[in-house]
């Protein structure tokens, strides 16, 4: 057999080259790989923002629509007995009488994470029933209640925690008006047992007419709509809703989206009036 010829030989690379090539390989990948993570970390960051936009314009045009025809709005601790973002035990039943009232309505001041806009229709109460003397006919049992309209913190009853373990809260709505049979419908009736339009009077009150304050109707897929899929409380306790001078509710939240490796947040204040 011919040995190789000096030209075959040639054509190979050395060892002390191939170092070379590794190590100019290795310089290059060490500038260029921050820049590539610098724009992945920046892409995924862009996306989270809007995603998060895209929840604070959904509740932001949400909570405007509804509250512009509203006649007032309440506010309560929680929807059901529950830890809030800030490790605050709260409860619907602020004052743990066993019973939900009207005393446990949040104050000029006040935070809860339940906020339900009321929807009235006042039927004669400028007529001279009101000033006949028969207690049937005082302001309280003129008043109908045509449509209710909740908003609300609770679990977040598809994904129950963030990728870092911790609590994932969301936010839902509830519309009383879905369950109306038609436009011209005189009455209707909720999954809960309320049938609207309901006259307020001894027996009736506005917190007689909400859903069961349990977890389980919290996050009950018939009637709560998922708005906001990740948030957290700014206010005192962590909570998301805050009673101005009993006019307008407040909101601040910091709204969350990401993962264990990137979170992404915002902060979101905003307020809401009842025009009514």
């Amino acid at each position: 057999m011919r040995p190789p010829s000096p030209a075959r030989l040639r054509r190979a690379y050395t060892l002390v080259e191939l170092m070379i090539s590794v190590g100019i390989l290795a310089i290059i990948g060490a500038l260029v790989m921050p820049f590539f993570i610098f724009t992945a970390k920046s892409l995924f960051h862009g996306e989270q923002k809007l995603l998060i936009n895209g929840d604070i314009r959904d509740l932001t045009n949400s909570m405007t629509e509804n509250a512009r025809e509203a006649n007032y709005a309440l506010l309560y601790r929680s929807f059901y007995a529950q830890t809030s973002s800030g490790g605050a035990d709260v409860a619907r039943d602020e004052n743990s009488d066993g019973f939900v009232t009207a005393q446990d309505r949040r104050a000029a001041g006040q935070t809860g994470d339940f906020i339900v806009l009321v929807y009235t229709r006042n039927n004669g109460i400028h007529s001279t029933l009101f000033y006949d003397g028969v207690p049937n006919n005082e302001p309280a049992n003129l008043v109908e209640v045509t449509r209710l309209v909740a908003y609300w913190v609770a679990p977040n009853r598809v994904q129950a925690t963030n990728p870092d373990g911790s609590p994932r809260r969301a936010l839902y709505v509830l519309d009383t008006d879905q369950f109306r049979a038609s436009a011209a419908a005189t009455s209707w009736n909720t999954p809960w047992g309320a049938t609207f339009p309901a006259s307020l009077g001894a027996t009736v009150s506005i917190e007689s007419l909400l859903p069961p304050a349990t977890e389980a109707a919290a996050t009950n897929a018939a009637y709560a709509r998922l708005v906001v899929n990740d948030l957290e409380g700014r206010a005192e306790a962590g909570l998301n809703f805050v009673n101005y001078g009993n006019k307008s509710i407040g909101v601040q939240s910091r709204v969350l989206h990401g993962n264990r490796a990137k979170r992404v947040t915002n902060t979101y204040n905003f307020a809401i009036t009842p025009r009514g």
